[in-house]
C-alpha cells in the first residue's frame, strides 16, 4: 500500500530538484550588482568565484517573479501604455573590462509624463518587504542596490527617468515610483566599481567575522577578514 505522506513529500522535492538541475548561475559581475556596497564581493563576483546554488524552492520564487513581471507588462500594455525592449542589452567598458546587463524594458505613455520614455524596472516581494518599502518612503531607501541598478541602465541607454514597479506577492498591490537619472553620481559609482575589480583584492565591508551581513554573503567561505 502506498504511503500518502511519502508521495506528498517526494513529489514537491522532485520539482525542486529539477529547478536545481537546470539552474545556470551568472559567473561574472553584471550591472544588476554594481550597487553592492562591498568592494570585495564585487571583486570575487567579477572573477567568477564559486557561489552556493540556491535551493529549488528559492529558484521557484525567482521564476514566479518572472511570471509576475510578464503579468504586469501585459496589464500595462492592456491599459494603453507601451512596454517594449525587454532584455535590451546595456554595456560599459573601461580599461579593457566590460560590465553588461539587460533591462526589463522601456515604458512610454505614463500618465505622470506621457512624452518621456522611462526605463521599466520590475521587482516582486513579500508583504513584509512591501510594507518596509512603504514605511521607508522611497525605492532607494528600501534597497540602495536596486537604485544603482536602474541608474546604470538609464545612463547606458541615455534615458533620464526610470519607472520602478514593485509587486506585492501577497495581495497584488503594485507600487510605482519615478526616479530621475543622477548622471554624475552614477558615473562616479561605476568608476568606483571598475576600480574595485581591476586590481588586487580590495578591503571588504564587514568589520568582523560575526558581522550579520556576512552570514548571507555568497563568498563568506573564501573571504578571510
Amino acid at each position: 500500500m502506498a504511503n500518502i505522506a511519502e508521495i506528498l513529500e517526494t513529489t514537491p522535492k522532485n520539482i525542486n530538484d529539477k529547478y536545481e538541475e537546470y539552474f545556470t548561475q551568472r559567473r561574472r559581475l553584471g550591472l544588476s550588482q554594481v550597487g553592492h556596497k562591498c568592494p570585495r564581493f564585487l571583486w570575487f563576483k567579477h572573477r567568477g568565484y564559486d557561489e552556493p546554488v540556491p535551493d529549488g524552492r528559492t529558484l521557484r520564487l525567482f521564476h514566479l517573479g518572472n511570471i509576475l513581471e510578464d503579468v504586469t507588462i501585459k496589464d500595462l500594455n492592456s491599459a494603453g501604455f507601451n512596454v517594449h525592449s525587454g532584455q535590451k542589452s546595456v554595456e560599459f567598458t573601461l580599461d579593457g573590462i566590460t560590465l553588461n546587463g539587460s533591462i526589463d524594458g522601456i515604458i512610454e505613455g505614463l500618465v505622470e509624463a506621457p512624452k518621456t520614455p522611462h526605463l521599466f524596472e520590475h521587482k516582486t516581494c513579500s508583504d513584509k518587504k512591501y510594507k518596509e518599502l512603504i514605511k521607508k518612503g522611497s525605492y532607494r531607501a528600501w534597497n540602495d542596490g536596486y537604485y544603482w541598478q536602474v541608474q546604470a541602465y538609464m545612463l547606458g541607454l541615455g534615458l533620464t527617468r526610470a519607472a520602478v514597479f514593485v509587486y506585492n506577492k501577497n495581495d497584488s498591490t503594485l507600487y510605482m515610483e519615478r526616479i530621475p537619472l543622477d548622471k554624475e553620481a552614477t558615473v562616479n559609482k561605476l568608476q568606483d566599481v571598475f576600480s574595485a575589480i581591476k586590481g588586487d583584492m580590495p578591503e571588504g565591508s564587514c568589520p568582523r567575522e560575526d558581522w550579520y551581513e556576512r552570514r548571507f554573503c555568497n563568498f563568506k567561505e573564501v573571504c578571510k577578514l
